[in-house]
């Protein structure tokens, strides 16, 4: 463009008639708007560069929250976090975002069209300047959801674990394996004083601190209790009181049963198929004694609660069907107790273990859960200590019992990429 002025005025200085300077007087203006056109044209290809990627941050960000929340709220906050950054952009631009979940819950797509007027009353270009960015992102590699611990400092939790903000907290020589699965924390995750986490994924909304291997994720998004709205219909109609079993094998049939549950010595506790409820009662099992059952869904009210200690054997296997398909143990909303396991034989938990607004305690010298196809925990708070070690599985295709939704497959961390 320089070039092209030089030009025109050495020709305009060696020019000897009228002509020369009619054709320089009519070039001017034209080379003036040419290069203002150019300046104006290039600061919008910046601009549509900056929104391009605002929409791939934004897209990326989104997807990997599909992992666990593939609801229309996932675009919204998508769309929140664009028009976060837009910034100095909107005074420049009238701006239109948008964002949707697209291909059955595995991508977002972030949409951002723009205006603006342009030079002599929107003539250059025609109708002012127009662009459109759009960037769509997908989850890959999904890592199944089997251990979440839902407590929040708003929830009231603290206090509740040990006195601190960890809504997992593990001391000792505790550990954790939950190689082919997520653990996932809505506040913070300790592993000190020689514990240690091993797992598929590891991720908490607050801090994760210890011996963790993969590194965690931090600041994660918060999962919502996969099963706030399961009503567990507690009848309160007793079936069985009070039992004080010290020998043999006692068959229990599905009902409630309330009052002081003792299992003591040697003796067997069978449970029969079905919903087994406790209501207003303590179920013990302790010494050698043995806690047996498959297809059974042990349900606690608000006022029960359970303790396995000593070296008592538990042997459960979660309902294959009925409402509580996939539970193996469930705690009414509003039990805030703390359910213990320090027995040295808790081998099988399959099934999810759900004790939303309580603290589900693992302690002693134990292995738990190690011979269960899968196990899942969502629990308000765990504590894990002296040299407890606990298992989570996650071979749900080897098992009838199914793997209730929100949880396993159905909610998992992936890896993200740009699609377009």
């Amino acid at each position: 463009m320089s070039r092209f002025f030089s030009s025109l005025i050495r020709r305009f200085a060696a020019a000897r008639d009228g002509g020369v300077v009619i054709m320089f007087a009519l070039a001017l203006p034209a080379a003036s708007v040419a290069t203002l056109g150019g300046i104006e044209y290039a600061t919008v290809v910046a601009d549509s560069a900056k929104l391009q990627g605002i929409a791939d941050a934004a897209a990326l960000t989104a997807a990997k929250q599909l992992a666990v929340d593939t609801s229309n709220a996932t675009a919204v906050r998508a769309q929140s976090l664009v028009e976060a950054q837009l910034g100095a952009l909107i005074g420049k631009w009238s701006l239109n975002v948008t964002a949707e979940v697209v291909n059955k819950g595995t991508a977002v797509q972030v949409n951002i069209t723009g205006a603006r007027p342009s030079m002599f009353g929107n003539l250059l270009p025609p109708g002012g300047w127009k662009l459109g960015v759009s960037s769509e992102a997908q989850i890959e590699g999904l890592m199944p959801l089997c251990v979440l611990a839902t407590g929040s400092t708003a929830g009231g939790l603290l206090g509740l674990v040990g006195g601190t903000s960890n809504v997992i907290d593990m001391q000792n020589l505790s550990r954790v394996t939950a190689t082919g699965c997520m653990i996932h924390s809505n506040m913070n995750i300790a592993a000190e004083n020689g514990a240690a986490i091993s797992a598929g994924a590891i991720e908490a909304v607050g801090d994760a601190t210890g011996s963790i291997a993969p590194s965690p994720q931090t600041g994660a998004p918060a999962i919502a209790d996969p099963f706030s709205a399961v009503y567990v219909n507690l009848p309160s109609l007793c079936t069985t009181i009070s039992l004080d079993i010290l020998s043999g094998t006692t068959t229990l049939p599905p009902g409630v049963h309330c009052g002081i549950i003792t299992v003591k010595a040697n003796a067997t506790l069978q449970l029969q198929p079905g919903e087994h409820y406790f209501f207003a009662a303590t179920l013990t099992m302790q010494d050698n004694a043995k806690l047996v059952g498959t297809d059974v869904a042990l349900v606690f009210d608000a006022t029960s609660v359970f303790t396995f200690k000593d070296s008592s054997d538990i042997e459960l296997e979660g309902r294959t069907s009925g409402a509580l398909a996939g539970f193996v143990i469930a705690t009414a909303h509003g039990n805030t107790k703390t359910f213990t396991i320090s027995t040295t034989s808790a081998h099988k938990l399959l099934g999810v273990v759900y004790i939303p607004d309580g603290l589900l305690s693992i302690t002693g010298d134990n292995r738990v859960a190690e011979a269960s196809a899968w196990t899942v925990i969502v629990a308000k708070g765990i504590q894990i200590s002296g040299s407890a070690n606990l298992t989570v599985n996650s071979n749900y295709a080897m098992t009838t019992v199914p793997v209730p939704t929100g949880v396993g497959n159905s909610a998992a961390n992936a890896t993200v990429s740009l699609v377009k």
